[in-house]
Formats: C-alpha cells, sequence, structure tokens
C-alpha cells in the first residue's frame, strides 16, 4: 500500500483507541485499545498493530495482559500479507521488532507475595487470520 493509504487507515484505526472498564461482582477489568502506526514507508511489518491490554485483580495480585493484533493493508489479500506475518515473527524473536505479547504468570505457593522480574521467553503462537474487504474500512 502506499504511505498515504496507511496513514489515512491508522487515523480511521484511532477511534478504536481509549480505556474501557468492565465491572464484576468481584472486582473491575480494565480494557485498552492502543493503535501503533507500524508501516513506515513500506519497511514496517505489520502496516499497523491494535494492542489490547487487559488488567484486572485476582488472587492478591494486579494481572496485565498484552496481546497484538497485526493489520496489514495489501491489494493482493493473504499472499502478500503472509510474508510480512514472517518478518513480524523473526524481527520479534531477535528483539529488532517488539511484539507486544505479554502473558502473565501467577505463582501460588511461599508465605510472602513478591513481584519478580520478568523474563523474556519464546513460545509457539497461533495467529487466527481473517481477510475482511477494504470497503469495509470506509
Amino acid at each position: 500500500m502506499k504511505e498515504k493509504e496507511e496513514f489515512e487507515f491508522h487515523r480511521k484505526m484511532k477511534k478504536f483507541e481509549g480505556e474501557y472498564l468492565v465491572k464484576t461482582d468481584w472486582g473491575k477489568i480494565v480494557v485498552t485499545l492502543e493503535t501503533i502506526p507500524n508501516y513506515a514507508g513500506g519497511k514496517g511489518r505489520p502496516d499497523e498493530i491494535l494492542v489490547l491490554k487487559i488488567e484486572f485483580g485476582i488472587l492478591g495480585t494486579n494481572v496485565q495482559l498484552s496481546v497484538p493484533i497485526l493489520i496489514e493493508l495489501e491489494k493482493i489479500g493473504y499472499a502478500g500479507a503472509e510474508e510480512d506475518l514472517n518478518k513480524f515473527c523473526k524481527r520479534s524473536i531477535s528483539g529488532e521488532q517488539k511484539s507486544y505479547l505479554e502473558i502473565p504468570m501467577i505463582i501460588v505457593g511461599g508465605n510472602d507475595c513478591i513481584k519478580l522480574k520478568s523474563q523474556q521467553k519464546q513460545l509457539s503462537a497461533q495467529v487466527n487470520i481473517t481477510q475482511v474487504p477494504k470497503r469495509i474500512v470506509k
């Protein structure tokens, strides 16, 4: 896609950004959506990242989860986007690209509540891919 189209797409995606509060019987869940332009004049892969963040308290600790939703603008559809998905994965493993994936882990045990240092781990992930027509975005 042309950079102008990618910029316009990012502008449209900004309407989804924000913090949303979900109240439950046991507490609140905060859902945050953040749009990140990643197109960089054709060098970014994917073109846009919509980061879904979820925070809530459980078992005496605050849990934070972050998941990237990868969005690729591609005239020919999946055939052209597959290469960008593979590049994103390789760059995220090498550290060249932030993955935006954060998985919480709670350890139940011991006598104290301790906040431990975050660790980077490589793992396999399933990527659920859906193609939608460009007219949906207008």
